[in-house]
């Protein structure tokens, strides 16, 4: 079961590069939000616990409705462009993400020789964290930037998963906090840069004096 969430999760990556607009990143944050909460509740299953409703309905309530609606807003009320401008084109992103993704798979399985992990959910969470950075590198739209740290922290979670069962639930708890600070931060950021810019890219930032 782990597995073909691990593998839904790693083709949301794909979607995310793929496509042209920035609503589509808050879909895709909706349903990796989805999955990792189903993984968090797989191991209560046989043993339950309190923790294992709190939890995924913790984590539900932040990465599928709370940070996802703030996200919307923010779009709708600033109106940011809907369709996204990157500093290179699809065509050169795609194949750069699929040789990081073949790499890191590659590696995870070379890894799992002498380690105890699962492969598929590790090299999923990995690829993430460097498809967030990517998406943090190459999109102009602030707003994106912030899509692009929250699918990193949610591949940072996934990647727990395959170290140690307890590990994702710390990392999730001792991050949530640092998602709030940084979304609702840059939605602060983005209304202060909307009263001086009529853009929302960080081209737009060179034009800022001290």
């Amino acid at each position: 079961m782990e597995n073909v969430l691990s593998i839904l999760f790693c083709l949301s990556l794909f979607y995310v590069v793929v496509t042209s607009r920035v609503k589509a990143y808050v879909t895709v944050l909706r349903v990796q939000g989805v999955i990792l909460a189903i993984l968090l509740m797989i191991p209560f299953i046989y043993h339950f616990s309190i923790f294992g409703i709190i939890l995924p309905a913790t984590l539900l309530l932040v990465k599928v409705f709370l940070i996802p609606r703030y996200i919307n807003k923010v779009i709708l009320d600033l109106d940011i462009k809907r369709r996204i401008e990157p500093t290179i084109q699809q065509m050169v992103f795609l194949p750069i993400v699929i040789a990081s993704m073949i790499i890191i798979f590659l590696a995870s399985n070379i890894l799992s020789k002498s380690t105890e992990l699962d492969v598929i959910p590790f090299a999923s969470g990995f690829s993430a964290i460097v498809i967030g950075i990517y998406i943090i590198m190459f999109r102009k739209k602030l707003i994106v930037h912030v899509c692009g740290f929250l699918i990193l922290e949610n591949g940072i979670f996934l990647f727990g998963t395959a170290v140690a069962s307890e590990l994702p639930m710390m990392i999730e708890l001792g991050t949530l906090l640092d998602v709030f600070v940084v979304v609702f931060l840059m939605g602060i950021a983005l209304n202060r840069i909307s009263n001086t810019l009529e853009g929302f890219e960080v081209t737009d930032l060179g034009r800022l004096k001290d």
